[in-house]
């Protein structure tokens, strides 16, 4: 047996102890659910590390075909979820080094071994912790990223009247991403009539809550998993996947009840298309919705009308 899979086999019949030598010295006690996948993310770490010390390949291969590095990515999320910093990232990694080089000194008769075989052990041991300390903090700089980026795209892309997504966001991802997931949907689109003249006369406020109380009247209509915006200045959308233009006829129906019975109520218009039905695309789903509107507000009264196929 050559010296790597001697010193490989030793390592993986400690892996307990190497785990709970990792835990102690992080102070990663059991229980917790991202703290008990942390450790086994380290565990299977090692176990990766066992492979590549019996691989004459070089260090580039440790990633397994990009099974080692998502490995990677998924422990860094846990220490993110954790509150880690790149600092902690570095000394997780730092730690798991360590213990392994121990119980190798613990259970192995390097003295018996080459000053050659010893070498190349620590080498690769050096070799495979700079990676994964490399592409960990390349992970988890992703994530923080990512999490910026989304803070701000939602700081951006909410509507401050209505609490809704924006137009923007609605064309820009979640009418896309609707229809890539989704071989049906409907598209509905309310316009607040006389919005424009209400603004003008100078009753912004009273502006604001006919919208503000539109878009809570079509998320209490929309069944689940719709999507609302703000579509416009005086327009609120409501995505319906899976969802036929007919039923969204019916639930814009439910809105515009719900809004004639409150005092005060106000004149609403809808236009409704169907994907496939009336549109190819995203851009011909959404004029064939804006024309059926069209038609709505020039008949006037709340009306309700659905493209033609």
């Amino acid at each position: 047996m050559g010296s790597e899979s001697l010193i490989a086999d030793s390592i993986r019949e400690d892996l307990p102890a190497i785990v709970a030598g990792w835990r102690e010295e992080r102070g990663e006690d059991a229980g917790d659910g991202r703290r008990e996948e942390l450790a086994a993310g380290m565990e299977e770490l090692v176990v990766a590390f066992t492979e590549f010390l019996r691989s004459p390949e070089p260090v580039e291969t440790f990633s397994r075909g990009g099974a080692t590095r998502a490995l990677v990515g998924r422990i860094a999320r846990y220490q993110r979820e954790l509150g880690r910093d790149a600092v902690g990232v570095i000394e997780d990694f730092m730690v798991l080094r360590r213990c392994v080089w121990r119980s190798v000194e613990r259970r192995v008769d390097l003295g018996r071994l080459g000053g050659g075989e010893v070498a190349r052990f620590f080498v690769k041991l050096m070799q495979a912790s700079d990676w994964v300390t490399e592409k960990g903090l390349e992970a988890f700089d992703a994530l923080v990223q990512e999490e910026m980026e989304q803070e701000l795209g939602r700081a951006q892309a909410t509507d401050l009247v209505t609490g809704l997504p924006d137009r923007d966001l609605f064309h820009r991802v979640l009418l896309p991403r609707a229809l890539a997931g989704h071989e049906r949907l409907s598209l509905a689109v309310f316009d607040v009539a006389d919005f424009t003249e209400t603004v003008a006369r100078g009753r912004v406020d009273d502006a604001r809550r006919i919208l503000y109380r539109l878009s809570e009247a079509v998320q209490e209509e929309v069944p689940e998993g719709a999507v609302c915006a703000r579509f416009g200045d005086d327009e609120i959308s409501a995505l319906l996947p899976g969802v036929g233009a007919e039923a969204a006829y019916q639930m814009a129906e439910r809105v515009l009840r719900r809004l004639a019975a409150e005092h005060g109520g106000f004149e609403v218009d809808v236009g409704v298309a169907e994907y496939p039905a009336h549109a190819s695309g995203a851009g011909e789903l959404v004029s064939e919705t804006l024309r059926a509107l069209g038609t709505a507000k020039r008949l006037g009264g709340s009306g309700i009308v659905v493209a033609r196929q």
